[in-house]
């Protein structure tokens, strides 16, 4: 017959975070958080642009289900739009630092095609004011085999000191 302190051993090993040494920030080219040791990983982030507020508040408890129920992660990454807006699927794989760019498989959505279901109105929503109105699209990147990534962005600012904002999060689409 176990213990208690066998019991509660094993009810903190159950409890424990399965991510727990892995690093949380998808700044770098690789980390343990994307899937697996060594997989890389997009640039969602850069020192120097700010997240909005909304985009803040809102990913504090969102997440994007699917096969593994992910968190929304925050976007701000520096953009000079040079008043064309949205990036194309070239420049936004360059902008997150895809290793293959100009091969990246990418596809652009439109928001209402993305969430038919009604079902990230808040993700939306909090996209749009984090870029005062303008408009929002929703990229998917293939990570391979069953992942992909959905980058819901949207334009802050005009110009070289514009910002593209938002969130992202990882889909396993079986």
């Amino acid at each position: 017959m176990a213990s208690d302190d066998d019991y509660m051993n094993f009810l903190n090993k159950a409890n424990q975070d399965p991510q727990e040494g892995y690093p949380k920030a998808a700044t770098t080219e690789t980390s343990g958080d994307a899937g697996g040791a060594g997989e890389k990983v997009f640039k969602a982030t850069e020192q120097g642009v700010e997240v909005p507020e909304p985009l803040v508040k809102v990913t504090r408890d969102a997440f994007y289900m699917s096969d593994a129920d992910e968190p929304f992660v925050p976007v701000a990454l520096g953009w000079d739009e040079g008043g064309k807006g949205l990036p194309d699927e070239v420049e936004f794989a360059q902008l997150i630092n895809h290793w293959e760019p100009k091969s990246a498989e990418i596809e652009i959505l439109d928001p209402i095609d993305w969430d038919s279901q009604g079902q990230y109105k808040d993700i939306i929503d909090a996209v749009r004011a984090a870029g005062e109105g303008n408009d929002v699209r929703v990229y998917r990147v293939a990570r391979g085999g069953v992942k992909a990534e959905y980058w819901v962005v949207t334009t802050e600012g005009k110009g070289k000191g514009a910002k593209l904002v938002g969130v992202k999060a990882l889909a396993v689409e079986s």
